[in-house]
This record gives C-alpha cells, structure tokens and sequence, in this order.
C-alpha cells in the first residue's frame, strides 16, 4: 500500500490541493492517517477513489450524487441494475438539456433570420449593428 503526501496525490490525481480539502469536508474522501511529522498521507484508495470522482463528473454527475454513490457502494446497498437506472436518469436529463439547447438555438436563428430580411426597419438595424449581428 502506498502513502502519499496531499502534494504528490493531487498530481498524480490531476487534482488541486483545495479540491482534496474540500473532498475531505464533503466525505468523498476518507480523511488521511497523519505522519510523525504531522503530514497527511493518503492511500492508493484515495487516488482511484479520486479517479473515479473526476470520471462521474465527466460524465455529468453532481459532487452530491457521486457521493450516494460512493455510500451505496461502500454499505453494498447498490446493485448493477440500481446503477444502469442512474445511468439512464442522467441520459434522459441530458437529452431534455440537449433538446431544449436546439430549440433555443432555432428560435435565435428564426429571429436573426427575421431581423435580416430586406425590409429592415431603421431602429432594428441600430440594435443589429450594435449587437454585431447584422452581418
């Protein structure tokens, strides 16, 4: 087993030194064993729980949820089927994300399309100029 100072966990993690802090007040992460010297040394548990951490959000998963997880996973209270439910919680939730994004995406582009048409109206034109839209 390996024992790392914050310093050397948080590189290897790709991590900063504030986040470790903050993952130790949230619980994401065990607090460290100290050392003689006071320094806190952290396990290679702590570096693939880190791993695992910084791969949910990636995925779209919130501190709070990655930490249910992480519970769940610890008390054996979360089966595979629990996890592809969660998984396919947060595809849903993207596709609505995604979904509304293109609709105000088309709804921008109608009303720049509307605003270009060649019977512009002077003070529309003013506005266009000055959002730089007129091009």
């Amino acid at each position: 087993m390996g024992e790392f100072l914050r310093g050397q966990i948080a590189n290897m993690a790709d991590v900063n030194i504030e986040t470790l802090r903050y993952y130790e007040d949230q619980g994401l992460i065990q607090t460290p064993i100290r050392s003689e010297s006071g320094y806190r040394l952290y396990s290679d548990e702590v570096l693939i729980r880190l791993a695992f951490i910084k791969n949910a959000k990636l995925c779209g998963f919130t501190l709070k949820e990655i930490k249910k997880a992480l519970t769940r996973c610890k008390d054996h209270s979360i089966s595979v089927a629990d996890f592809i439910d969660v998984i396919d919680r947060k595809i849903n939730s993207i596709n609505k994300e995604i979904s509304k994004r293109e609709n105000t995406k088309s709804m921008l582009s109608h009303l720049k399309s509307s605003l270009q048409t060649t019977n512009k109206d002077p003070e529309v034109q003013v506005v266009l100029q000055t959002l730089n839209m007129n091009s």
